[in-house]
């Protein structure tokens, strides 16, 4: 890579100990571990009778609350399994994939908890009911700009608000408008207070890497200059901390784990409300 600066070569390197590499791998090793028991309890997921969590979903029939959290955790698992392959089987260490990688798992992540996370059934009800039809407009616009029929929009929209106006509190309130990704993040952070990053930042900083924002790339990866510092700039060989990297993926892990203990909380027999 390319980076600014105009001093003597060497000067604005910064490489992982070794000591810490060593600390790195045994962190990703346990972190991978944790990782296939997250992955099993998402398998093992069931929506049992009685539940607040079977409410949800008698009151979505179109797009359930529970289906589009486990859709949600399945995406960020995905994400992360990947991140684990790359690591563990291809020994490999790509600092911008990696990034990209956990962002995705941040954002999925991020949904499952928002759509669990209010007390009122009215409130989940209605953010499963947006997030679905913005999920189903977006396929209605590549349709139409694809210049092809989209037979199926009229009746996802119509079964929407059919579930909509199945709850009293919601007749004939907009779904037009869905939370973004942001304040979805913002609004979980209340749930891990002992992220050395909230959840927004770890997103925010992670995205830098995977859209090429030079200057996050000098924030958060290793570099060692390769060439004379000429015409305002050196290259630069970069790679990844693996300590770095591994708390990255423990905080997508953090996540997955908070929404499935919420699952938990909310599949348990109790008054429907």
């Amino acid at each position: 890579m390319m980076a600014g600066g105009d001093g003597e070569r060497g000067q604005h390197d910064r490489q992982e100990a070794p000591e810490h590499e060593e600390l790195g791998r045994p962190a990703l090793a346990r972190s991978f571990a944790r990782c296939d028991m997250l992955a099993a309890r998402v398998e093992a997921l069931v929506v049992r009778a009685g539940s607040s969590l079977a409410g949800d979903r008698s009151a979505t029939p179109y797009s359930s609350v529970p289906d589009q959290v486990r859709a949600s955790l399945g995406v960020a698992l995905d994400h992360l399994n990947a991140f684990k392959i790359i690591v563990a089987d291809g020994g490999a260490d790509l600092p911008f994939t990696m990034f990209t990688l956990v962002r995705s798992a941040y954002e999925a992540a991020a949904t499952a908890l928002w759509l669990l996370h209010p007390a009122s059934r009215d409130e989940r009800v209605l953010r499963s009911l947006k997030l679905a039809r913005d999920n189903r407009r977006q396929v209605h616009n590549v349709m139409e700009r694809s210049g092809r029929e989209d037979p199926g929009w009229d009746r996802a929209i119509a079964a929407l608000e059919r579930d909509r106006d199945g709850r009293k509190a919601l007749v004939g309130v907009r779904l037009t408008s869905v939370v973004s990704v942001t304040d979805r993040l913002v609004e979980i952070a209340a749930l891990f207070p002992d992220l050395f990053l909230t959840p927004l930042a770890l997103w925010q900083t992670s995205s830098g890497m995977a859209h090429g924002n030079n200057a996050m790339m000098l924030l958060l990866l290793d570099r060692e200059q390769v060439g004379q510092a000429q015409h305002g700039g050196a290259d630069y060989r970069v790679t990844t901390s693996l300590l770095v990297v591994a708390g990255y993926f423990d905080a997508a892990l953090d996540m997955i784990e908070a929404a499935l203990d919420l699952w938990d909380s909310r599949n348990r027999p109790s008054e429907l409300h």
